[in-house]
């Protein structure tokens, strides 16, 4: 029996190692929601003029289902909400909130016009310079162990019921997927973040005419 001593503590060891790692491998795949980290850009030194703005966000993709069917697979109970991390440089991220597509665009923007001082309002007054954001392509993808991420975009300043300016952002990424690991919120993060801060919002407000 004392032969044996060694090979029984073995297995426990590893038995409980291996449990762990299923456990681990279970929660990640148990999310209903994927993580998206976002970074603002550094602060602006000098404010725009404008203080108040509208703000709107639509959703204008041909495929509303984020997840193609092998990502879908992997991720079977995402239930289609992002987990938001949200903060300045240099400073820890706490969670600011789990949303849909829409809310979470409307969210971070929010932050980023709060960042330059300007106050998003809730009217319907034309005069009012309105930031609107069209999102026409979110979509995640898993094939042949990759993750790979694809995203659109286009933001317009209206004022007076006219676009005075649009600019549109587009890019792609790919990461390796990792048993255990959450590659496909990370996948999702650093592309999401450089496209949102690839938008210069003062130069955007800049075409704004003279008050």
């Amino acid at each position: 029996m004392k032969r044996f001593l060694p090979f029984i503590k073995n297995t426990t060891k590893y038995l409980s190692m291996f449990v762990l790692i299923l456990f681990t491998l279970s929660a990640c795949s148990s999310r209903t929601y994927i993580k998206v980290n976002y970074q603002l850009p550094d602060k602006i030194q000098v404010k725009p003029a404008v203080t108040e703005i509208r703000l709107s966000v639509v959703d204008q993709r041909d495929n509303p289902d984020p997840l193609s069917a092998s990502a879908r697979e992997k991720l079977r109970n995402f239930r289609g909400n992002y987990m938001l991390i949200i903060a300045p440089k240099g400073e820890n991220a706490p969670m600011e909130g789990v949303y849909d597509l829409s809310i979470l665009f409307e969210t971070v923007f929010r932050k980023r016009l709060d960042q330059m001082g300007i106050r998003v309002v809730d009217s319907t007054a034309r005069q009012i310079p309105e930031l609107k954001v069209v999102i026409t392509l979110f979509q995640l993808d898993l094939k042949d162990y990759k993750w790979y991420f694809r995203m659109n975009y286009a933001a317009s300043l209206i004022k007076d019921g006219n676009v005075l300016v649009k600019k549109t952002f587009s890019g792609e990424a790919e990461r390796l997927d990792v048993p255990g690991v959450d590659d496909s919120g990370t996948t999702v993060s650093e592309m999401y973040a450089d496209l949102i801060n690839q938008l210069d919002i003062s130069a955007l407000l800049s075409n704004l005419p003279p008050a």
